[in-house]
């Protein structure tokens, strides 16, 4: 759809422009010359795929086992890392976006240049619950924050 639009919009720019040079009443004179610049915007409000949330609770309970019995932070920033490794075009830059104080933890995680460039960036929200052991993943779930959308 949005293809469709940028090529709709410079077909009739185009357009425009021969009418606009063939146009002119008086022919063409030897030594002169006109030129035109015109600069063409298309905006869409229609949202990215993927921008609700979507559970990638299996995803994350095997990626991350566990138990975790490190503190807070440093479960946060071994998820990331986790994240980081996975060997694909799909990971972007990934850092902790927050890391929560109460129970169960809440990580976020935030990852950009992913190749949907429709996409600023997504967020990863991983809960994990507390045990003899350390943290384990409960849950997980994440979504899309499309380019142009406020955070």
């Amino acid at each position: 759809m949005r293809a469709r639009r940028r090529v709709l919009a410079l077909v009739t720019l185009a357009c425009a422009v021969l009418v606009t040079a063939c146009g002119s009443s008086g022919g063409s004179r030897s030594g002169s010359s006109t030129s035109t610049a015109t600069k063409v915007t298309t905006t869409t409000t229609a949202a990215c795929a993927g921008s609700g949330w979507s559970d990638v609770t299996a995803a994350w309970k095997t990626l991350a086992p566990g138990p975790y019995a490190e503190g807070r932070q440093q479960v946060a920033d071994d998820l990331a890392a986790l994240r980081r490794g996975q060997d694909t075009s799909e990971v972007g830059q990934v850092s902790v976006a927050g890391v929560g104080t109460g129970e169960p933890l809440v990580v976020t995680l935030s990852e950009t240049g992913v190749p949907d460039v429709q996409v600023a960036r997504v967020d990863t929200e991983i809960t994990l619950e507390g045990g003899d052991q350390g943290w384990s993943v409960s849950s997980a779930r994440r979504h899309s924050i499309c380019a142009g959308a406020a955070g």
